[in-house]
């Protein structure tokens, strides 16, 4: 009998850094789970599972009762996940505090944190059962010098941040590690919105000039992601990881002074 694919469910899969750690985890083996609100994850249905290893699931991470009812149903599909990668996530809401949309400040937050939240206990019981499993959640240090005009996304980010290091403590002992990967600058639909919407051009006028010359592929978080699939960051359980680290140095690091492991805030 032949052994069975690993699992991956990666959420916000249709587009930018979720769509390519989906298609790339998918070329290297893996049986990926694709969730997205459309659920046509990459334009693939559930017709091309034999072929592709890709599944798309439609949900709103936001709603707890949906993502416990998709996340079960893709369980059953394709088995239990070992890796958990939450890339949903929005910044759509731009603008002084004094003036944002209040309702679209709370839905950028919620796609963001509260999702990440949701699909992570939606995946918990399964990974505790099975005493191994892997959670990589996205951050984003755009706000974290406290740059104006960005409080939705800088507020989620840090939530993110510190939700992976409490989460990570919860786990200690448990086979189940949570990191925090910050992709790198990455050219998506979100940070194209952010340079070059009309928003982004109002609120963040010097963000799109300074965009065109540091935009990446992101190919060097998508061989990150895959490093930590492994079990290459386990000595990281609950950091921030940027695609452009020395993993091997960091978990050296690690290994030797616990302190390390702790977040900090602009360096402090």
């Amino acid at each position: 009998m032949a052994a069975q694919k690993p699992v991956a469910f990666v959420t916000g899969a249709s587009s930018g850094i979720g769509r390519l750690i989906a298609t790339n985890l998918t070329a290297g083996g893996i049986a990926v789970a694709g969730f997205s609100r459309s659920g046509e994850a990459l334009g693939l249905g559930h017709a091309a599972d034999e072929m592709t290893g890709l599944s798309g699931y439609a949900v709103d991470v936001t709603q707890p009762s949906e993502v416990q009812r998709v996340f079960a149903k893709a369980i059953a599909d394709i088995g239990v996940p070992s890796l958990l990668v939450t890339c949903a996530g929005s910044a759509e809401a731009l603008g002084p505090v004094a003036s944002v949309d209040p309702d679209q400040w709370w839905q950028t937050v919620s796609v963001d944190l509260r999702g990440t939240m949701l699909c992570s206990q939606a995946v918990l019981p399964g990974m505790l059962a099975a005493g191994a499993g892997r959670i990589v959640t996205i951050y984003g240090n755009l706000g974290d010098d406290g740059r104006e005009n960005l409080s939705a996304f800088a507020a989620a980010k840090a939530g993110v941040a510190r939700f992976t290091e409490t989460l990570a403590s919860e786990l200690v002992g448990s086979g189940v590690t949570a990191v925090c990967l910050h992709p790198g600058f990455v050219q998506t639909a979100m940070t194209e919105h952010l340079a070059l919407s009309e928003a982004g051009r109002q609120w963040l006028p010097d963000f799109g000039p300074r965009s065109r010359d540091h935009w990446g592929d992101g190919t060097s978080a998508v061989a990150l992601v895959k490093r930590l699939s492994h079990g290459e960051g386990d000595a990281l359980h609950g950091r921030i990881i940027y695609a452009a680290d020395d993993l091997d140095a960091l978990a050296t690091r690690a290994g030797v002074d616990a302190s390390f492991r702790r977040l900090r805030v602009r360096g402090a």
